[in-house]
């Protein structure tokens, strides 16, 4: 049997993670409310700056 692999979390990326979340409820949100996709950018480029933020916040924490 072999041992589990152990996945260094450090180098996750949440901006990516935001990216794909904030798109996917970008336009949930935007078809659900005004039937259209018009807001999915907006979604995007929200997940985009919170991951953005994380991630800075994370570094900031891990590096001192």
């Amino acid at each position: 049997m072999s041992k589990p692999k152990k996945y260094d979390c450090s180098k996750f990326s949440y901006t990516a993670l935001g990216l794909i979340l904030g798109t996917g409820v970008g336009t949930a949100l935007s078809i659900a409310i005004t039937g259209n996709a018009v807001w999915t950018g907006i979604g995007t480029a929200v997940g985009l700056i919170i991951g953005a933020i994380i991630d800075g916040c994370k570094k900031k924490k891990d590096n001192g």
